[in-house]
């Protein structure tokens, strides 16, 4: 079960016979608990599924718990309405083994190590066996905490929660308490003779706190801080009390865990060393003659992130910090007398901004002086610490403002004998809290009329805390699109848009995920009423959800000043309405700026040589320019107009076109653009083998290279494909048959992930099929591959063929290629083959002769062919495609080269034999 449990007694009045004893209590580390980490709202994901919580509650009509929010003092509940409840306690009424949660049960039981450890409690605690090991041992967030006790103990009596040592001194027993998330220690002093022996007046117990650092604060607080300086253990300054008070109250009231009303109380003071913590008796009390035994000692230790006070104004400068139930509220005339207020410290960090609907505050009622029902009081009060007394802490500068009042009378077994919870409504601090965005609120129970000992009442230490809350979605992201801007709220700046109908987008941050809505409006300035009102479809939001309208903006006026706004609606509350954006339509085109070419307009550029352009403006609305080389549309990023110059590198042969346009502040661009070109030449070659030797076995490279290409022992010589009519000297090429190729010894001449140019001369026999006259070698299909596809040779009066260049499809398998269409083609003439690659313009290009007969767009980027250059062959999907024919004037350049370069570098003139 996993709900709120009324406080139960855990002493009957016949266990309570045993500290009826003349006794002395010793309370050593008592009510040790665990320090927690602050609360956190929970992880918030951007999907939302279909059985999430909401949705389930929405469609039962029932609330539903939301489990991963569930820890050992709340639980929370989404509702059919959208909101949600958070359920709290001050007391840890779960603790989670496993993946599963169990109900607290403080039973001892004897572990397999032969320590006794409490069957499901929120601090690990375990408690001696007898002999000589730990007296207690408590462990926290990594850390360990034990104390020993200075002798050996002998075997204990377990009843239940509690553990007794008996005789651990003469007539001395010692007992400890198990709780939720704490323990209580006391020693047992059955008579006079033995609270004076010896070994009590200053009881050294040994400590180890392996990385912590134990010490006394302000107040008495005893502390003890990891490394980094966190609390890990506290407790407040230990008190004494002994047992003249008459025990009225309920038969829960355990005088080893806190004094009874009529009890002398007095503080103690305690000793911290690195290996010890020494507590001794009060002498005032011992020797006080209306001392009643058994006395108590109590120095507990308590968590610092939640707690409760407990002051009273006839012991107006003692603390109380974590104190045991139940304690009082009110006056009481019993001796020594009375009055007394509560504080209970709720941690409310997880709601921290959201919109608190409802906050019950419930506080259990254990006893009434009277049958008659008198009215107690909840109040908001300042933050409060361990050291907060009736001196410090009573005042009006604490107690702020009173919230609401119960009015009963209950615990008396001659009217009504059982407890009860009492609920205040508490809604006015806990949303100004977390408004403010705290984690803590503070709240105060006191009798409304603190002199009338019939208005006495005790409460347990366990209360409740019930919030009603929903998150308010929150925009952020306000943008537009059609066209794309930010968002300007700023008036006198604001944003400047070239269309009639902007798309506004935002995003809604709900913590919840509750499935919301936005809701738009467009204003013109100056106007009565918002000029459009549009509305979102509802889906979850998220950080990565955008919001916009469902309809379509209707256009609006141009060169007005126009806002848009906007708010978002949950199903339960709407957000607060966003600034507002501003901005100005203009849709008007600015005129074509001036393009020059600074670094010389005549000049003749080389490849990799940096040319210099300035962009001019032509009127007083250009904004910015864009411009782009050898394209239609504009590529580059903003160039400002002031200085409007950019540079780039000629990466090409031929003329090199720089074309801009300008816009506007509203991003119109200009309808024309301005223009200049920059004429760049042919670059180097990175090889050239004309292939005139005539004998021998290679061929010179020509180039700056230098790299000769090796032919086969099957290839020979022929006449060639004569560049110049008025040469007197024979022109050669190599004759290749049955497989003959030439290849160099140098590998990648040709870096086929980069743009190249590659030539030859090729005359062909009558062997049908595919032939490659020129590649580079790579595994399974060549770098890339010039030749012929195919030949028609059906009709001998009109035979064709179809001249291809290739490259393997970077993409996936087979090849992109670029083909002629069927040319006429007679075997034994000379075709001058060129391919380009151009990688910036992802192209493949073709010429036959002088004529670039085809281009094939789109290439993906390529990787390189770090092979040897071949010519004569090339392969496809592992197989050889030799040329049966002769080869000529094979030349291979860097970079894609022009149409003209491919005419006068190249073909040169129309060849004869």
């Amino acid at each position: 079960m996993y709900g709120w449990g009324l406080p139960q007694g855990r002493k009957t009045l016949a266990r309570r016979a045993v500290a009826g004893f003349c006794a002395l209590a010793v309370g050593l580390f008592g009510s040790v608990i665990v320090a927690p980490a602050d609360a956190q709202p929970a992880a918030v994901t951007s999907t939302a599924a279909d059985d999430s919580p909401a949705k389930r509650a929405k469609a039962t009509g029932k609330r539903v718990e939301v489990p991963e929010k569930r820890t050992e003092t709340t639980q929370t509940f989404a509702n059919p309405d959208g909101t949600f409840t958070l359920e709290q306690t001050n007391i840890p009424v779960r603790v989670k083994r496993g993946d599963q949660w169990a109900d607290i049960d403080t039973t001892l039981a004897k572990s397999a190590d032969g320590r006794l450890r409490p069957k499901a409690t929120a601090l690990d605690m375990t408690f001696s066996g007898g002999g000589t090991d730990p007296l207690i041992v408590m462990t926290s967030d990594g850390h360990e905490l034990a104390l020993s006790w200075p002798g050996t103990l002998p075997q204990p009596v377990v009843d239940a929660d509690n553990v007794t040592y008996p005789n651990v001194f003469p007539d001395v027993d010692l007992k400890i308490t198990a709780f939720a998330d704490s323990y209580s220690e006391v020693l047992i002093v059955k008579t006079p003779a033995a609270a004076r022996l010896p070994q009590l007046q200053n009881l050294d117990l040994g400590m180890k706190a392996p990385g912590l650092t134990v010490a006394k604060s302000r107040g008495g607080v005893i502390e003890a801080k990891d490394h980094l300086g966190k609390l890990v253990f506290s407790g407040s300054q230990p008190i004494m009390w002994d047992s003249r008070g008459t025990a009225t109250a309920p038969t829960d009231d355990d005088r080893t865990e806190a004094p009874l009303e009529g009890d002398k109380v007095v503080q103690l003071p305690a000793t911290v060393s690195k290996n010890a913590l020494t507590i001794s008796p009060a002498p005032a009390l011992l020797n006080d003659a209306a001392t009643r035994y058994p006395l108590h000692i109590d120095p507990t230790f308590n968590s610092a992130q939640s707690g409760r006070a407990m002051m009273n104004e006839h012991y107006p400068t003692t603390p109380s910090w974590n104190w045991e139930g139940p304690e009082g509220v009110g006056y009481q005339s019993f001796e020594p007398w009375s009055r007394k207020r509560l504080i209970y410290k709720m941690g409310i960090s997880g709601l921290a901004g959201a919109h608190i609907t409802s906050a019950i505050f419930s506080a259990y009622e254990t006893w009434a002086a009277s049958c008659t029902p008198k009215a107690v009081e909840v109040w908001k009060v300042a933050a409060i610490n361990t050291e907060v007394n009736w001196s410090n802490g009573s005042g009006s500068n604490v107690w702020l403002k009173k919230l609401a009042s119960a009015t009963d009378a209950v615990g008396r077994d001659e009217c009504t004998p059982n407890g009860k919870w009492l609920e205040f409504n508490v809604l006015t601090a806990v949303a100004e809290q977390a408004a403010a965005r705290s984690g803590w609120v503070h709240l105060g129970v006191r009798a409304t009329n603190e002199a009338d000992s019939l208005a006495w009442k005790r409460f347990h230490k366990a209360v409740k805390l019930t919030i009603g809350y929903n998150w308010i979605p929150q925009v952020s992201g306000m943008r537009t699109t059609d066209p794309t801007s930010g968002c300007a709220t700023d008036y006198q700046n604001p944003a400047r848009l070239n269309q009639t109908s902007p798309v506004p987008h935002v995003k809604i941050l709900d913590s919840d995920l509750q499935p919301s809505s936005a809701g738009f409006e467009f204003w013109y300035n100056g106007g009565g009423a918002a000029a459009q009102r549009l509305t979102s479809v509802t889906k979850v939001s998220g950080s990565t959800i955008d919001f916009t309208p469902q309809a379509d903006v209707a256009p609006l006026e141009t060169n007005r000043l126009i806002g848009w706004r906007v708010r978002a609606w949950d199903g339960v509350d709407y957000s607060a309405w966003s600034p507002f954006c501003w901005f100005i339509i203009d849709t008007s085109k600015p005129v074509a700026p001036d393009v020059t070419i600074t670094s010389g307009e005549d000049k003749i550029y080389s490849l990799g040589e940096t040319v210099s352009v300035k962009i001019v403006a032509t009127a007083v609305d250009q904004n910015y320019f864009r411009y782009t080389i050898d394209s239609e549309e504009p590529t580059s990023a903003n160039i400002p107009v002031n200085p409007g110059t950019f540079t780039f590198t000629a990466t090409k042969t031929g003329p090199t076109v720089i074309r801009a346009w300008a816009y506007d502040r509203s991003n119109n661009r200009s309808a024309l653009y301005g223009e200049a070109a920059a004429k760049v030449q042919t670059g180097a070659a990175a090889g050239i083998w004309r292939m005139d030797e005539g004998s021998g076995i290679t061929t010179a490279d020509s180039s700056t290279f230098g790299r000769r290409l090796n032919l086969a022992t099957t290839a020979t010589w022929a006449s060639g494909d004569r560049w110049d009519p008025s040469a007197t000297n024979q022109d050669w090429s190599v004759a290749l048959t049955g497989g003959a190729t030439l290849g160099s010894p140098a590998s990648d001449i040709v870096d086929t992930s980069r743009s190249f140019s590659a030539s030859v001369r090729v005359k062909l026999g009558n062997t049908p099929g595919r032939q490659i006259a020129l590649s580079e070698d790579r595994a399974g299909t060549s770098g890339f591959m010039l030749g012929v596809q195919s030949q028609d040779l059906s009709d001998p009066g009109d035979p064709k063929a179809v001249w291809s260049f290739s490259i393997p499809n970077p993409n996936g398998s087979g090849e992109l290629s670029v083909l002629s269409q069927p040319t006429p083609y007679l075997a034994g003439d000379w075709v001058y083959l060129t391919g380009i690659y151009d990688s910036g313009e992802h192209t493949l290009t073709l010429f036959v002769g002088e004529d670039a007969v085809a281009t094939t767009v789109d290439i993906p980027p390529t990787t390189d062919a770090p092979g040897l250059l071949r010519v004569g062959t090339g392969t496809v999907a592992g197989v050889a495609r030799p040329i049966d024919g002769q080869v000529d004037d094979v030349r291979i350049y860097p970079g894609p080269i022009d149409n003209a370069a491919v005419y006068t570098d190249l073909y040169d003139s129309a060849p004869t034999n």
